[in-house]
């Protein structure tokens, strides 16, 4: 009798045990407080490492058990029981008065037993402040471990890869000056920080806010030649998220294009044997061509900045047309027409003269002398003491008695086309 009443009173009791345990994942308690956090040893590990969870304070009175649970990806929604209830004295004290529990099983173990093979994210250890028999408990302690890889965890949270791209409008190539819109898109769009817009090493302006998961930046100060622009993000709370850098943006900006600074015109005197310029100026040129047009039609070979006015050229209109280029482009500048005015008169160089016998009834012949240029036709008048001889209008003469004993002389009209007639007139001569 005494040992069948023995075997009763230890039954009851561990079906007490058991029944005290279960009453954790049940809802009979009330909702436990949050009493701290605990810390994952080690911060590191595997699948397969020991976890050791220290609590940042002791359990409050009266509590004088513990039980410790896991919930997360594959663990039922409730969690699961990873250590049960348990007094706590059976476990150490930490300096700080946290208890310190070492799990008996590793997470390999628990996925094993609720029957699932991949850890993946966030696990959460809780544990239980409790009373040994009851629903009563007295508020708990939280740690999260996240496991990165199928077999690797860490208990800080994992920081979030981004990436940022860079995009630039207008596109290249642009000419200098260009007001050039940077766009760094970052993703993911929740990452907080800021992007510093880069020209190789050089940073433009100043860092900007991301909002949206976008910044922008428009600078006009892109100096002519190829760029290697990037976009570089920089979280502002680098635990959840990590700093970025865009792929290189090839961009180049071109000189502009040769502008008109001063109008073209054609200066110096228009007439016929001066020389005139075809005075422009433009911003930009590498190199500047001329062309001159007569009545509109250009002139072929005539090329120079400067140009002599020809015969041909009387009376006509002339202009002058300006072309700069570089390496962007050109710019093209054309005078106004001017009329061109008849050339000077010839110049008489040497002066003209009389040859023959200078006596009546011999021919005389009118020698023209040199002129400032050319001439090209001459005309003659000859005259007797200073007057004009009717119908002595030829190259030659024959005195006739008339001129005996008078001074004979001729005067000379050297002619061009597009210039003024010259005159000279040959020292006389006396007719015997």
């Amino acid at each position: 009798m005494h040992a069948k009443a023995v075997r009763r009173s230890l039954a009851a009791t561990l079906v007490s045990v058991l029944a005290a345990g279960a009453l954790v994942l049940g809802t009979g308690g009330a909702e436990a407080d949050v009493l701290g956090s605990m810390e994952v040893s080690p911060a590191t590990g595997t699948d397969t490492s020991g976890i050791t969870l220290t609590t940042a304070a002791p359990c409050p009175e009266p509590a004088t058990n513990l039980i410790v649970a896991v919930k997360g990806s594959g663990f039922p929604a409730e969690g699961q029981i990873v250590v049960s209830n348990s007094p706590i004295s059976t476990y150490s004290t930490a300096p700080n008065g946290g208890i310190v529990v070492p799990l008996t099983q590793t997470m390999r173990d628990y996925a094993s037993t609720a029957g699932f093979t991949t850890l993946q994210g966030r696990y959460d250890f809780t544990l239980t402040c409790r009373a040994a028999f009851g629903s009563a408990t007295y508020g708990d302690f939280a740690a999260p471990i996240w496991f990165t890889s199928n077999t690797a965890y860490q208990s800080t949270t994992p920081t979030t890869a981004t990436t940022t791209t860079l995009a630039a409008s207008p596109a290249s190539p642009v000419v200098e000056g260009t007001a050039v819109k940077l766009t760094a898109t970052v993703a993911p769009a929740a990452a907080g920080g800021t992007v510093r817009f880069l020209d190789g090493t050089t940073q433009l302006g100043t860092p900007v806010a991301v909002t949206g998961g976008t910044a922008t930046l428009t600078t006009s100060a892109l100096a002519v030649g190829t760029h290697a622009l990037k976009a570089e993000f920089t979280p502002s709370d680098p635990a959840a998220y990590g700093a970025s850098v865009s792929a290189p943006l090839s961009y180049t900006v071109k000189i502009k294009p040769p502008a008109v600074v001063t109008a073209a015109k054609v200066t110096g005197t228009v007439r016929v044997g001066s020389t005139v310029t075809c005075s422009v100026s433009f911003s930009g040129a590498s190199s500047v061509s001329y062309a001159w047009l007569r009545d509109g039609t250009v002139l072929s070979g005539a090329t120079g900045r400067t140009r002599t006015l020809a015969s041909a050229d009387y009376p006509h209109r002339i202009a002058c047309r300006a072309t700069a280029t570089n390496s962007t482009g050109s710019a093209t500048s054309t005078s106004p027409a001017v009329t061109v005015a008849l050339g000077p008169a010839l110049k008489n160089g040497t002066k003209p003269s009389i040859a023959g016998t200078h006596r009546v009834g011999y021919r005389q012949t009118a020698r023209t002398g040199t002129w400032t240029p050319a001439a090209t036709s001459y005309s003659y008048v000859w005259k007797r003491d200073g007057r004009a001889i009717s119908g002595a209008t030829r190259s030659t003469y024959v005195p006739t008695r008339a001129d005996r004993g008078h001074n004979l002389t001729v005067t000379v009209t050297a002619k061009r086309a597009g210039y003024a007639n010259g005159t000279a007139t040959s020292v006389s001569v006396r007719i015997g």
